[in-house]
């Protein structure tokens, strides 16, 4: 209980923090760090499909990375045409950097894996391993 406690309390100060930030018109750069980007991961037998909604990647700076079984997705947001002198409202738009590690539970074919962004939505197949796909045992009979 003292935990669960402790961590709302952290939270709520991290969120005043953020308000003294932006009455002064900045924004803590452990924010665009701490973005979370949102991704889905699918088992589909013989691969997984690793899925997210990006709109507004900057596809020069998009870098997708595997080691062993840990892929490792990062980019940064392009930054829209506003004017300097403009007071925000409401900002809901993602910007800056990000960087997103997903571990997956088996090993993978690393020479087959395909990724795609289209439409603002980054696709990654990430084909299995054959050691660790099932294999059917042809049965001798007399």
């Amino acid at each position: 209980m003292f935990g669960l406690q402790m961590l709302n309390e952290m939270e709520s100060l991290q969120r005043e923090m953020d308000q003294i930030f932006r009455v002064f018109g900045t924004r803590p750069g452990y924010d665009i760090v701490r973005q979370n980007v949102g991704f889905k991961v699918s088992d589909n037998d013989d691969h997984y499909t690793v899925v997210a909604a990006l709109p507004g990647l900057d596809t020069e700076k998009l870098g997708i990375d595997i080691l062993g079984r840990q892929l490792t997705v990062s980019g940064v947001f392009a930054t829209p045409d506003v004017p300097e002198d403009a007071r925000w409202y409401r900002e809901e738009r993602r910007r800056g950097e990000f960087e997103q590690i997903i571990e997956l539970p088996t090993n993978l074919d690393t020479e087959k894996i395909e990724a795609e962004y289209t439409n603002g939505i980054l696709k990654i197949v990430l084909p299995k391993a054959a050691s660790v796909l099932p294999k059917k045992i042809a049965l001798k009979a007399d």
